[in-house]
């Protein structure tokens, strides 16, 4: 089918304190990596066609610079937390008169938005869903990343979808990989409510010790995977989409450099939003549960 690119907005957010413009100068440096990859998605999406929205918190002044010069909306991002960032961006995004399917995606992921954002959006612009859930192809998945990033995400999207079927909430033969990241909707307020959505933590006594203590559904469940967890629940059109993305080069470098404190990282994420998952489940199953330690707002 023929895409109208203007009817497509690739949302995402960005946060790049020690960006600065010109030739990198130090490989650790995570934001001047990201922010140039950044940059990359963006001409790359303006290239296409594509409305861009980006929600940008705390940035340099040049790479605030950089994106002013695009010529694209480019948000002052109004909460602390990512998911905060998510549901201003995708609120802001769905408004645009022409839009008819957002991108969400991380800034740095250049192929996503390069080369697989027509096979992404086709689906719900043909009717056929509500949201879309990429998928990496294993072996551009297994070659381009980090290899404890690849086999940190293996287990954890097994570990997770083995609870969505065992709540029967995904048939068993169907996989997702949310741990990607990147989620497609269609721009129907319907849909986009969901992404809206926050849920928090009310506990009594905060968690301790445990897998318990990383849970934080505003990092990365809220506006992102929790949403795609209740349109299951609703028996809305959620798609898994095969995509031959590609992880950079120069990130997967980056993230070989301090290797064991992305590894820690990625544990704690893992857990955290594991559990997460699970008292989501069990708030769905009876919202008005007073015994329920997560709460919508």
């Amino acid at each position: 089918m023929k895409l109208d690119p203007r009817s497509i907005v690739i949302a995402a957010t960005t946060k790049y304190p020690n960006w600065y413009k010109g030739e990198s100068l130090d490989l650790s440096n995570t934001d001047k990596v990201r922010g140039d990859l950044a940059i990359q998605s963006i001409d790359a999406a303006i290239k296409h066609g594509y409305a861009v929205v980006i929600n940008d918190g705390e940035s340099s002044s040049e790479f605030k610079e950089e994106l002013a010069k695009r010529g694209i909306i480019v948000l002052e991002r109004s909460g602390k937390s990512r998911a905060a960032a998510r549901r201003q961006l995708i609120e802001y995004s769905s408004q645009i008169p022409q839009a008819k399917v957002i991108v969400r995606t991380e800034p740095e992921k250049v192929s996503l938005v390069d080369d697989c954002t027509p096979q992404l959006v086709e689906p719900i612009l043909r009717g056929e869903a509500d949201i879309i859930v990429p998928k990496r192809q294993r072996d551009l998945f297994s070659s381009s990343y980090p290899d404890y990033m690849y086999e940190s995400e293996m287990d954890a999207n097994k570990k997770y979808n083995d609870i969505l079927h065992e709540f029967e909430l995904l048939p068993q033969e169907e996989e997702l990989d949310i741990f990607f990241g990147p989620t497609v909707c269609k721009n129907d307020p319907e849909i986009i409510k969901l992404f809206l959505e926050r849920y928090e933590l009310r506990l009594k006594t905060p968690y301790a010790s445990g897998v318990g203590k990383y849970v934080s559904p505003d990092d990365f469940s809220n506006s992102q995977m929790f949403a795609i967890v209740k349109a299951l629940r609703l028996g809305l059109k959620v798609k898994v989409v095969k995509v031959p993305f590609i992880y950079p080069k120069i990130q997967k470098e980056n993230e070989e450099i301090d290797r064991d404190s992305f590894v820690e990282k990625r544990k704690k994420q893992k857990w955290g939003i594991l559990d997460e998952l699970v008292l989501y489940i069990r708030y769905l199953d009876n919202p008005d549960n007073p015994k329920s330690v997560l709460k919508r707002f």
